[in-house]
């Protein structure tokens, strides 16, 4: 019987039932630990943890808690926030977290729309997502840069799959097809040379184009990352209030349909100019609305623009694969390297603005 009650007492001791409030401490502790420069790399480190495990057990005594079980918990966190973060992240206008309710705030035809689009998002209709807004202090970042988001080289290896190229053998892959295509070598018998010396030279060659062409693939993706992330922190900056009372604010201004719909969206989106409104007087918003409302078309059409921008250097960087298997391909450097030379220049431009110069020079 001893025997018995000492196991049940291990089975009690060992588990552990969390409460929102301890995970509310927990989450904040976490956030001040970032905050003081304990988590390098994206990564936590074991002072990190160590402070974190001696304020549970300050705040808790009669709980046990240690490293493992702060460990786990964090990690269940994080992966019920991503499900419901990587769903909403899609969102526009008209969605919001409501701290008071702790689930998603919308009007009904905007729970329709965006449905239909992503079904998962009925599931949240009704699911209150706790402590979103500090979870999201933790791991938004991380999710909105991919939390295995694809990097440059995951980037070229998918590329290279798509197109049926190596990675490693992209050149001479090249070479391979442009002569199944019809692709001509413009060579003489008494030039060619197969001595060991002139393969040596010819490999570096191939390496060295490569390493230009990998670079500004690079440079391409780097400058679509840094675009992204420059929109998603302007469009994800944290409500003052929920999407409704903003739509009811507009609404008592008594704007046009248009300009309403265009008013409402805007500050949906923009926190810091929202403010700026419900600061103003509100016998004169109206008329402050109406002054700022051409730039508020002016910016939307240039967000718009600038997502198209970025668009068309995707398909020119996926294109950029056939175009070179199209190229008249010659076995003497000095023909082919004038042309790729200038490809790769136009590459680098899209990224440095000090280039376009050269480019077209």
């Amino acid at each position: 019987m001893a025997k018995k009650r000492s196991a049940a007492n291990t089975t009690q001791s060992a588990s552990l039932v969390w409460t929102e409030d301890m995970d509310r401490i927990l989450i904040n502790a976490f956030i001040h630990e970032q905050s003081i420069g304990n988590r390098p790399n994206g990564t936590f480190s074991t002072q990190a943890y160590d402070n974190i495990v001696k304020e549970l057990q300050e705040a808790f005594p009669d709980k046990s808690v240690d490293k493992d079980k702060i460990k786990n918990r964090i990690k269940y966190l994080k992966k019920g926030f991503g499900a419901c973060y990587d769903i909403f992240k899609n969102a526009t206008s008209g969605f919001s977290w409501s701290p008071h309710t702790k689930m998603w705030d919308a009007e009904p035809g905007a729970w329709a729309t965006f449905i239909q689009a992503y079904p998962q998002a009925k599931d949240w209709m009704n699911k209150p997502v706790p402590h979103y807004e500090s979870l999201k202090q933790l791991f938004g970042k991380d999710r909105a840069n991919g939390d295995g988001a694809e990097t440059p080289a995951e980037m070229r290896q998918r590329l290279s799959r798509q197109m049926g190229v190596a990675e490693g053998n992209v050149i001479a892959d090249i070479d391979r097809m442009a002569t199944q295509n019809g692709a001509t070598h413009e060579t003489d018998d008494e030039n060619i040379n197969s001595s060991p010396e002139a393969n040596k030279r010819h490999k570096t060659y191939k390496e060295e184009v490569q390493e230009k062409l990998l670079k500004g693939i690079e440079c391409v993706s780097d400058a679509i990352t840094k675009s992204t992330d420059a929109l998603v922190k302007a469009h994800t900056a944290k409500l003052s209030m929920p999407a409704k009372e903003i739509y009811q604010h507009v609404t008592e201004l008594g704007l046009d349909p248009l300009d309403k719909k265009i008013a409402y969206r805007f500050l949906i989106e923009n926190a810091n100019v929202l403010e700026m409104v419900l600061g103003y007087p509100i016998e004169e918003r109206k008329e402050f609305i109406m002054d700022i409302l051409p730039r508020l078309a002016l910016f939307t059409l240039l967000l718009t623009v600038r997502w198209l921008h970025l668009t068309i250097y995707l398909r020119f960087f996926t294109l950029l694969p056939i175009c070179l298997f199209s190229l008249p391909y010659t076995t003497t450097e000095a023909k082919k390297e004038p042309v790729l030379q200038l490809i790769l220049l136009q590459i680098a431009a899209a990224s440095d603005p000090s280039l376009q110069r050269q480019s077209y020079g």
